[in-house]
């Protein structure tokens, strides 16, 4: 099972989102490292010229009065002290690292002259003692500290050794206090904001595509209940724009091929007509009562196939206005006529209001369901069943049903369960075909279901 998203807006998203929160990660170690850098580089500078300062002080000064010297110059974060000679210190670190290189340098240059200067930069402050307090060599801690040990939580140190001219050893001992938690707090709400405005645009403009593309699906959904639609606005990119514009060219082609069938269809009709009658003239003449009886017969089963026919052609290139119908009082004029002819209709439920739809399509698509369940259950039960989104006519019969892979085959045109073609059993098989091209011009539906007792005809509706 994917875990992206199923639409296309919703996985750009994500897409975007990912990265978006890459882009800004990678941004803010960038900064960090650089502003980290930074300011080290500055403090190093300032501690040098601390360093340097004092150490020429001291060089001048007669040894018996350096020690008031030291006293003053220590504090908080620096300790100064005259150990003798160099002292050992144990930090893991390289001893061509390029902050102690650097540092070195930089020192010199504050003294002024090329007095021997050893520096070792440890990654965590000391208290006590010089030998055996670094980090485990090999460890991450380790290599963070070599080469990022300004971006540690824990505050560095940096023990400087200058030997003065007398030969003395100067002992400097900083620890630098850090605040990167600080840093990062100060910089979390910039790239969270830059995020979020960068998501948001994102998401603006992909929507604003996914819309053109979404009005085009319901579109293409639409053109075979509607094909003389108003031609969908060209909008969005130039890549959608031409889709759009195709879709519409091909609309209007659709359109003006229905209603030229349209009109070949009226000539059809208007053509076939004319010599059915005659035929039924003829036939009328005929003197042998038999002969006649069944010519009769054979062209009122053409004049019903060719009416049916045409029925069936027409209900899909209707251009009919809807209006609003009451299809409680149109149910009950079409059950009416049959109680009549003494066929056993029900009927239950009742409406919320008016429908709107084409009175003669819609009477059309219910007589031939109630039609096709007395053909062949004996009796049809109607169950209305209205909400505001949806409109639900179930037909039941007390039929034999309809084995399941038909249920779909029985709505091709001319398509009969019955082999036998005969007119007075099956009918034409194009009834059930043109009650649901009525329906989905309606935005409905037709459907068929095996019920408990028989075979359940489902018209369903969008409010």
């Amino acid at each position: 099972m994917s875990l992206l998203p199923r639409s296309l807006f919703g996985r750009t998203l994500v897409a975007l989102a990912a990265g978006l929160a890459l882009a800004q990660l990678g941004s803010a170690a960038i900064h960090l490292l650089d502003r980290g850098s930074s300011v080290y580089r500055l403090a190093s500078l300032q501690i040098a010229a601390r360093i340097g300062q004092a150490a020429r002080i001291l060089d001048r000064l007669p040894p018996a009065e350096r020690h008031k010297v030291v006293e003053e110059i220590s504090g908080r974060h620096l300790r100064v002290s005259l150990p003798g000679g160099p002292v050992a210190v144990e930090n893991g670190f390289s001893e061509h690292d390029p902050y102690e290189r650097q540092f070195t340098e930089s020192l010199q240059k504050q003294i002024g002259a090329a007095w021997p200067v050893r520096v070792d930069i440890n990654s965590k402050p000391r208290s006590r003692g010089f030998v055996g307090e670094g980090v485990a060599a090999g460890s991450f801690e380790l290599w963070m500290a070599r080469h990022f040990y300004f971006l540690m939580p824990e505050p560095f140190s940096i023990v400087v050794q200058v030997g003065l001219q007398d030969g003395t050893v100067a002992l400097f001992d900083v620890n630098v206090p850090q605040e990167p938690l600080s840093r990062l707090e100060s910089l979390a709400p910039i790239l969270l904001l830059l995020l979020l405005v960068c998501f948001g645009l994102a998401a603006f403009l992909v929507r604003m595509t996914t819309r053109s593309l979404d009005r085009l699906g319901r579109a293409a959904d639409a053109i075979g209940r509607d094909p003389g639609s108003a031609p969908l606005p060209e909008a969005g990119p130039s890549e959608v724009r031409r889709v759009i514009a195709a879709f519409n060219r091909m609309q209007e082609r659709v359109r003006r091929y229905l209603v030229e069938r349209g009109r070949l269809l009226g000539a059809i009709s208007h053509d076939l007509k004319t010599p059915i009658t005659r035929l039924r003239l003829r036939a009328e003449m005929l003197p042998d009562p038999e002969v006649r009886a069944k010519m009769l017969r054979d062209l009122d089963e053409m004049q019903t196939m060719v009416g049916e026919t045409l029925d069936f052609f027409s209900s899909v290139s209707k251009d009919t206005e809807r209006q609003p119908v009451d299809v409680g009082a149109l149910i009950e004029s079409v059950c009416e006529d049959r109680r009549e002819a003494g066929q056993a209709l029900t009927v239950r439920g009742a409406l919320l209001g008016p429908y709107r739809a084409d009175p003669q399509g819609l009477r059309r698509c219910l007589d031939n369901l109630i039609e096709n369940a007395i053909r062949y259950g004996g009796s049809a039960d109607i169950e209305i069943a209205d909400s505001p989104r949806h409109l639900r006519i179930e037909i039941r019969d007390r039929g034999p049903g309809i084995p399941h892979p038909e249920l779909e085959r029985v709505f091709e045109p001319l398509y009969r369960l019955d082999d036998s073609r005969n007119m007075e059993s099956g009918g034409t098989g194009l009834g059930l075909s043109i009650a649901r091209n009525i329906a989905r011009w309606h935005g409905g539906d037709v459907t068929l279901r095996n019920g408990a007792s028989g075979l359940v005809a489902e018209l369903a509706l969008p409010r």
